[in-house]
């Protein structure tokens, strides 16, 4: 009751304060009339009797206080009175106003920006139902395969299903590529073949028709399929009556039975789905790693408790079939961690650097507050004196510096709203769409609560600090001056302690800039090596019902290559199994040395494995080192043989050379044959990710044929203009086949590295924005610096100080804190340095010339900002700067 009570007596002291303070007002007023009634009656004049009253009465306002406190609410009233002072003060110093909420909006919008892309593809990249129970399993054969090569076994996949000691449920799928036949045309199309619970243990339903039923996962019954709403969209115009119509998928007819919901997109960027039909032999296989598994954990049951239980579960498989399952280990991951090895590195290190802005802004600020409580220091005695306390005083600076970071938070919104569309659609659709959560980066209610709480927390962190700072005021001797105020030594430490830390945070930024943006000027020039703009990059996967044998496959593809080759101003047509730039990794296998000890599973050495026609080197102009190239008579009837990398050359064969020498492809029980290195050839990048030293060995297509194959074509002019001439090559060979990424290899490439420039261009503006703050840092604190020093410098003149000197004294100044601030960061740098090279994936790698420019740039900044302050000084009078107060 007492609570409800005090809360009534608040909201009544906050509804009618004006009639509570007239009542206040009235009662105090009866109270000296009656007592100034009762000293008239006792003989004194009505004058004095009143005069005697007041007196006795004591100050009234101390009542009137006292009577507020009993009520409640005084403390929102004062709050109120001064963010009502505080806006006034702001409006009058429109200048100071404007430059901190630009300062803060720089660096709350930086970090607004960057957590919009961390809250979409660290965060929440999926919208699943209990995201953190979904994980992705797989079979680790004891080699970095990378993200692509994360396969189970049917057979073990099924065998894992019945073990329901981990998850509720599991899923297997496959991505696979489909011709789509639409009209006339054949397109490609991605897609998706899963089993039937696939949806269920994702938690999703369609928005219309019905998923999939177990009986249609058996081969025959397996022609239904359920599309995305993208597919629906783009494909048929968002047609009502699509459910229930036929679609034409590698020459075979499915109905379509389902449309998924808009945000649904799992695998990216699959287009459809549909049943996982294995008949009993590949249910049964243990040899090849072909099927994706999902799992959702049971409930309890959390994603780092599966790894003993898996591990358990593996060495049971490799008891019972110690030919297929030797050396393998199941893993799993929580699904929402699928990609971290790629975008975790990156995106922290943007908001690290986004993170390193807002402190930059917050220093660059605090010196312009402190700057303006040197101005106020009278102000600030006066209402010590009159009574305000510590608390009085940390709750006025606190609204003033609360309510421009409110104005800067809601800038930084308003501007994050173009910022954050612009970083979507900065990065071409062709790396966006592999990557899940792109297309979620927005600025949703998880990014507003972020900026609002970074907002309030830099204006609370500010006013206390202006609280501290300006907490120790000598009321005599500010009382007794007349000028502006002064600044202590202790205060004078703060502020050079702040412009210290200024030049630290905007070289670390530059740095990290300089570094990154080297990276990807590298990356760029290791692919121009290829010559990418004069050569055509066209997908082709052939489909198995239709191309069943490996001689039909061979056909189909020597086939194209002869004719593309023969079109006119065609310099080389080749063939790959996956191109560089790709963003896919290499299939990896194991390999034995002849001559050398035979090694068990996850012992054995491993290497890169691609199919290549004999023109590939030439295609991409890779240099022979050794040996030969891979030719037309390394047919299927020849010699097996291999061309292999120098990174691999060099790792096995140091100091010899590999032509000659035989290896095996797999384990050591493997029933591949013994191949012979025919050549060594050069190096390639497969991926900015994947580190120039992989070894590589390249196979004959004619001897090792594949379904899915890339087609490079160099030409004489634009390739683009032979893409309508590719195509037509390819229908007359087979008009059912679809071709898919067609595009110059130079769009591939600038697609691929996208990422690493639009990383390099937020740090690259980072670094732009810490140069400029720190600028306006260190000329704000030493202009302000000369103007205390105004007497000092006239009494020099006066005794004859000579100009120069007094110069070199200022700006000695300046190039002491900037020092200062280099010498601590550079040990901040450089191990900011080391853990970019070892997490982005080689991208970055130390570099002491940037080092070295980045403090030259600053130290003449430096140079820059406190020379203007300190003409301004040597020009002034000498008798007026010893009148200067």
């Amino acid at each position: 009751m007492r609570f409800v009570a005090s809360l009534r007596s608040l909201a009544s002291s906050l509804l009618h304060r004006s009639q509570i303070e007239g009542d206040l007002d009235e009662e105090l007023r009866a109270h000296i009339a009656n007592r100034a009634d009762d000293l008239e009656r006792s003989g004194l004049p009505r004058t004095e009797a009143e005069r005697r009253a007041r007196i006795e009465f004591g100050g009234q306002e101390r009542y009137k206080e006292e009577c507020r406190e009993e009520r409640g609410g005084v403390w929102l009233a004062s709050l109120w009175t001064d963010v009502r002072f505080g806006l006034r003060m702001l409006s009058k110093s429109r200048g100071f106003s404007v430059v901190a909420v630009i300062t803060l909006a720089l660096g709350i919008g930086a970090n607004a920006a960057i957590f919009s892309m961390v809250n979409a593809l660290l965060l929440h990249p999926y919208h699943f139902r209990d995201l953190d129970a979904l994980v992705r399993v797989w079979e680790d054969r004891g080699i970095d395969e990378g993200y692509d090569a994360r396969y189970v076994a049917p057979a073990d996949a099924k065998e894992l299903s019945t073990h329901g000691e981990l998850f509720e449920s599991i899923a297997t799928y496959e991505i696979r590529s489909f011709s789509l036949g639409a009209g006339s045309e054949i397109q490609p199309a991605l897609g998706c073949r899963v089993t039937a619970n696939f949806f269920d243990v994702l938690s999703v339903s369609p928005t219309a028709g019905r998923l999939f039923s177990p009986g249609e996962e058996q081969p025959g019954d397996d022609q239904v399929a359920i599309v995305s709403d993208g597919f629906w969209k783009r494909r048929y115009a968002a047609d009502p009556h699509l459910l229930g119509e036929k679609i034409s998928l590698n020459g075979r007819m499915y109905s379509i039975v389902g449309i998924m919901p808009k945000d649904f997109d799992y695998p990216v960027p699959v287009e459809l789905w549909v049943p996982l039909a294995l008949t009993p032999e590949e249910q049964a296989d243990r040899t090849q790693l072909s099927l994706q598994v999902l799992g959702r954990l049971k409930d309890g049951v959390m994603p780092d408790q599966t790894g003993a239980a898996l591990a358990n579960f593996s060495r049971r498989l490799e008891q019972d079939y110690p030919k297929t399952n030797a050396g393998r280990t199941m893993k799993a991951l929580q699904l929402r961690k699928e990609l971290y090895v790629f975008t975790l590195p990156l995106f922290l290190l943007l908001q690290a650097a986004a993170g390193f802005v807002l402190l930059l802004a917050c220093a660059n600020l605090a010196n312009l507050v402190f700057a303006r409580m040197i101005g106020r220091q009278r102000e600030i005695a006066l209402r010590t004196t009159l009574g305000a306390g510590r608390g009085r005083l940390g709750q006025l600076f606190l609204s003033e510096t609360l309510l421009y970071a409110i104005a800067a938070g809601i800038v930084a919104i308003t501007a994050s709203f173009a910022s954050v569309k612009m970083l979507r659609t900065s990065i071409p659709a062709g790396w966006t769409k592999w990557v899940p959560g792109w297309n979620g980066i927005r600025v949703d209610g998880n990014v507003l609560a972020f900026t609002i709480a970074v907002a309030l927390g830099t204006g609370l962190v500010l006013g206390l600090a202006t609280v501290l700072h300006a907490s120790h005021v000598e009321l005599n001797n500010t009382l007794k001056e007349t000028g502006a105020g002064s600044v202590t030594p202790a205060k004078r430490r703060v502020r050079s302690a702040l412009v210290i830390a200024q030049v630290m945070f905007a070289f670390v930024l530059l740095v990290c800039a300089g570094l990154t943006i080297q990276g990807f000027v590298r990356l760029a020039d290791i692919y121009r090596g290829f010559q990418p703009a004069s050569v055509l990059r066209v997908e082709i996967s052939l489909p198995e019902k239709t191309y069943p044998e490996t001689v039909k496959i061979t056909n189909f593809y020597q086939q194209l290559v002869r004719d593309a080759a023969s079109l006119p101003g065609v310099q080389h047509a080749s063939l790959i199994t996956n191109a560089p730039a790709s963003n896919v990794d290499n299939e990896t296998t194991f390999f034995n040395i002849e001559g050398q000890p035979a090694l068990k599973a996850g012992e054995a050495p491993s290497a890169d494995l691609q199919i290549a026609t004999p023109d590939f080197f030439a295609t991409l102009k890779i240099s022979l080192i050794s040996g030969r190239f891979l030719s037309e008579a390394d047919n299927i009837d020849a010699a097996r043989v291999v061309v292999i990398s120098p990174g691999m050359a060099q790792r096995f064969w140091p100091g010899d050379d590999p032509v000659g020498h035989r290896i095996k492809l797999g384990t050591a029980n493997s029933v591949e044959p013994w191949v012979t290195i025919a050549g060594v050839v050069g190096d390639v990048r497969q991926n900015w990710w994947n580190p120039t030293t992989r070894p590589v060995i390249y196979k004959p297509f004619a001897q090792s044929a594949q379904r899915s194959m890339t087609l490079l074509m160099r030409t004489q002019t634009n390739p683009a203009s032979y893409v309508s001439a590719i195509r037509e090559v390819s229908r007359q060979i087979d008009p059912g086949i679809a071709l898919r990424g067609v595009a110059t290899l130079e769009e591939e490439v600038n697609d691929s590295i996208a990422i690493i420039r639009i990383m390099g261009i937020l740090m690259g503006i980072f670094g732009l924005v810490a140069l400029v703050l720190s600028s306006i840092g260190v000329y704000g604190v030493l202009s302000e610096s000369v103007a205390q020093r105004t007497r000092e410098i006239g009494i020099r003149l006066a005794l004859g100080a000579e100009t120069p000197a007094l110069m070199k004294l200022i700006l000695g100044h300046a190039l002491k804190l900037t020092a200062i601030g280099l010498a601590i960061a550079l040990p901040v740098s450089l191990t900011i340095s080391r853990a970019m090279t070892s997490l982005i994936f080689g991208v970055v790698s130390m570099n002491a010339t940037i080092f070295a420019a980045f403090a030259a740039v600053l130290l003449l900044v430096a140079l820059g900002a406190a020379y203007l302050p300190a003409r301004r000084a040597m020009n002034v009078d000498p008798m007026v700067a010893l009148r200067y107060e």
